[in-house]
């Protein structure tokens, strides 16, 4: 299997992207990219792993009898470098294409989330009395490579590179396709990643995946904390996101065909009770 070669409408444009600089730029527009964008589009390039738990614990004075422990729920991404780049250009001519949303099926074996989507959050009018005839369209977006911190829509202490305020910060959340699992919240049944984010946001996000592929900005890396018990990000209502390329922490291997996913919480519950079926 040949991860990186969906999204091969995108080739030719990422291979523009590809050696750009600091000092270059490319203005993207419409007609750069294959029309209609469809409400679904086959991506084999990336995995995801929704069973991401990352605990938060504090006591004060070490005599306390007692600990408070938290935790955050959300979804590692996995994807060689042409994968993140093509996933950026996407969501670029998501954001180009004047839809509102728009989806990826997941199609490599590995991944336990079928689908991506992302939905721009149109901006609206202050005034509740006033309503909006059409949705607002984009005419083109000036792209330039930028370099990836780890946290990179953290407060600017942060990230040096300041790339998106925060009401433009993404939502991340789990999705059921299925409606009986909807209020069940059983993240091991979550077979959607949706992504929501103002017009801004979304190219704001668009950009951090492509220059993640960059051979010298890029970074092996970057997370989406949530405010309060992290370093921001995300909205507060948002899951938690982790995006890696390969011969990282959770990307151990060079390819997505060669990554085995750990095992759940229910898998390893599995592994460790006792067989009683003699």
């Amino acid at each position: 299997m040949t991860s990186n070669t969906d999204l091969g409408g995108y080739a030719a444009l990422s291979a523009k992207l590809a050696p750009l600089t600091e000092d270059d730029d490319l203005t993207l527009t419409p007609a750069d990219f294959p029309a209609p964008l469809a409400d679904h589009t086959s991506f084999g390039g990336l995995v995801i792993d929704t069973s991401f738990v990352r605990s938060i614990d504090w006591g004060g004075e070490t005599d306390l009898p007692f600990e408070i422990v938290d935790q955050t729920f959300g979804f590692d991404a996995l994807a060689e470098p042409e994968g993140f780049r093509r996933m950026g250009l996407w969501l670029m001519h998501f954001l180009l294409s004047g839809r509102e949303w728009a989806g990826l099926e997941l199609t490599h074996p590995t991944s336990r989330a079928q689908y991506f989507y992302a939905r721009i959050r149109p901006p609206a009018p202050r005034d509740h009395k006033l309503k909006q005839a059409a949705a607002v369209s984009y005419s083109e977006y000036e792209y330039w490579p930028t370099e990836v911190w780890r946290h990179p829509f953290a407060n600017a202490a942060m990230a040096r590179v300041h790339r998106v305020a925060k009401p433009d910060r993404p939502l991340f959340a789990f999705g059921w396709s299925r409606d009986a699992l909807k209020n069940q919240f059983d993240r091991e049944k979550a077979d959607q990643i949706i992504l929501e984010a103002t017009p801004e946001g979304i190219a704001a996000m668009a950009c951090v995946l492509i220059d993640m592929a960059h051979p010298t900005l890029g970074r092996e890396e970057i997370n989406f904390e949530v405010p309060g018990i992290g370093f921001a990000g995300t909205q507060k209502r948002s899951i938690e996101a982790r995006f890696w390329l390969p011969n990282s922490m959770a990307f151990y291997c060079d390819t997505l065909d060669q990554l085995v996913l750990p095992p759940t919480a229910s898998q390893r519950q599995q592994q460790t009770e006792p067989d009683n079926s003699a």
